[in-house]
């Protein structure tokens, strides 16, 4: 099975082609990463998820202070009433936090692991698709690779004899004038043998070499067979990322809180108008101002006890 490359499972710029041996296995890769990135999605909306209750149990632990501290405090009642309309603010917002931690909880946490465990069946260590995919490529791959290995080695054989002919010259042409008349004709006729096995080798090398031209036809059926299982990779990676893109519209449910913010805005704002400033400090004055009855000093007559 392919060893999964986070760092360049999905954009990393590959240094060989595709259809190049054994460079199918980034689309297996890239398979495989896919299971990754579902994790980090998932780990991430987990995250988001526990920052919200966090969020809720602070907002709810700073209302229930203030709502007790504002009962001790002495203040116009108007103004009081507004300050105590900002704390309830606090439990609201709690309700929507409350409310977004849920749906990551309850609607997005549930989707990301049951679409994982739907697409990325495990067949002991290995994703039962990656061995479907790299099978699929292998299979046409592998007479690929016999050609291609065939003319690796023709190439060879035709650089070898190449080397011995220029050997083979080298040595009959600094032949000494006083060599035997038998040894010359045995390093002439190995010149020439060599000479016709370099002729045979290149031929080979060269016909070969035709079917990987651009446009021959068992090129242009290898590269074909090879593009078509290709295709069934992006397929999957179009689910994939068609069910992230899912995800990340449900995300706005999570967002759409409006409603319940209006709510609390209106009711803040309901309460604001109530606010009045001259009503207090009329208050003020009736109860503890100059509007206050005041007892002055009377004439009293002495009045004898018992």
């Amino acid at each position: 099975m392919a060893t999964s490359t986070a760092s360049t499972a999905i954009t990393g710029l590959p240094t060989r082609g595709f259809f190049e041996p054994a460079q199918y296995e980034r689309c297996i890769n890239r398979y495989e990463f896919g299971s990754e990135l579902l994790g980090h999605l998932s780990s991430m909306f987990e995250e988001r998820s526990n920052l919200e209750h966090s969020y809720v149990n602070s907002l709810r632990s700073w209302s229930r202070k203030w709502h007790g501290e504002l009962t001790k405090l002495s203040e116009y009642s108007s103004n009081k009433r507004v300050w105590d309309q900002i704390v309830s603010t606090g439990e609201q917002m709690a309700d929507i936090h409350q409310t977004i931690a849920s749906n990551l909880h309850d609607n997005i946490q549930p989707k990301l692991k049951q679409w994982k465990k739907d697409n990325y069946e495990k067949s002991f260590i290995n994703y039962k698709k990656s061995k479907e995919f790299e099978k699929e490529f292998d299979n046409v791959q592998k007479p690929w690779s016999k050609l291609l290995e065939s003319i690796h080695e023709a190439k060879q054989n035709y650089h070898r004899l190449s080397k011995l002919l220029k050997q083979c010259e080298q040595q009959k042409s600094s032949m000494p004038a006083d060599v035997p008349s038998e040894t010359q004709k045995q390093i002439v006729d190995h010149y020439i043998q060599v000479s016709l096995d370099v002729d045979t080798a290149r031929t080979r090398y060269q016909h070969l070499l035709r079917d990987v031209a651009p446009g021959a036809e068992a090129r242009q059926r290898y590269e074909a067979n090879m593009t078509e299982v290709f295709q069934h990779t992006q397929a999957f990676e179009r689910k994939r990322l068609d069910f992230f893109k899912d995800i990340f519209t449900d995300y706005i449910k999570t967002l759409q809180q409006q409603a319940v913010f209006n709510k609390m805005l209106d009711d803040y704002v309901r309460v604001l108008q109530t606010h009045n400033t001259p009503g207090d400090l009329d208050a003020w004055y009736n109860n503890h101002g100059p509007g206050t009855k005041s007892h002055y000093p009377i004439y009293e007559e002495y009045q004898e006890t018992l």
